[in-house]
């Protein structure tokens, strides 16, 4: 179980780590300027601010800003939560914990709806 566990626990940190990384362009910081990306196999990225080339990482310092989905974190958060939950199970018995308990795992998986109207926290 634990190999499970150890892979379970690489794939969500994993996709938290791509999900906090992913950012976007903050409106209006080249003005009206036209931006552009330009992928070629061979070449780094290139990013063309009104028509010129521009060094990627000087753009994404200048005009980058954090665009992570609050949801999909707090998703991968509450699995990663159930994830070290249940490695604490004793695989043979059929019983998570004394302590940690099926009603526990299904308020841990909840956790990202909280803010939906329907979402009581009791």
């Amino acid at each position: 179980m634990s190999e499970l566990v150890e892979f379970l626990r690489a794939r969500y940190t994993e996709a938290r780590e791509r999900e906090m990384s992913r950012r976007s362009i903050r409106p209006g910081a080249f003005g009206d300027m036209e931006v552009e990306f330009e992928y070629e196999l061979d070449e780094p990225e290139t990013i063309l601010v009104g028509g010129h080339p521009y060094p990627a990482d000087k753009f994404w310092e200048h005009a980058g800003e954090p665009a992570a989905d609050p949801f999909v974190i707090a998703d991968l958060d509450s699995k990663l939560a159930l994830v070290d939950a249940l490695a604490e199970a004793d695989p043979h018995s059929g019983y998570i914990t004394a302590t940690f308990t099926a009603e526990d795992a299904l308020r841990l998986l909840a956790k990202p709806f909280a803010n939906h109207p329907d979402y009581k926290a009791e």
